[in-house]
């Protein structure tokens, strides 16, 4: 359940605002955006200790980003 309500804070933020910031959610409320990831799992490690925070660096919505697999 957890991990539902860290994915729907995730996709439910501004794009633009966040844009190539990391992320840090834990149980569904925003711990911190920015440039310094390690800053914010600590604020979360923190105010939730025991808990495993959500990290993830938001992309640029105005740009095209193309994976190639082989």
């Amino acid at each position: 359940m957890k991990r539902d309500a860290n994915r729907d804070c995730y996709l439910s933020l501004d794009q633009r605002k966040y844009a190539n910031k990391y992320v840090v959610i834990v149980d569904g409320k925003l711990i911190g955006a920015g440039k310094d990831v390690e800053k914010y799992v600590r604020k979360a490690w923190k105010m939730y200790p025991g808990k495993t925070p959500f990290v993830a660096r938001m992309r640029d919505p105005r740009k095209l980003y193309i994976y190639l697999v082989r």
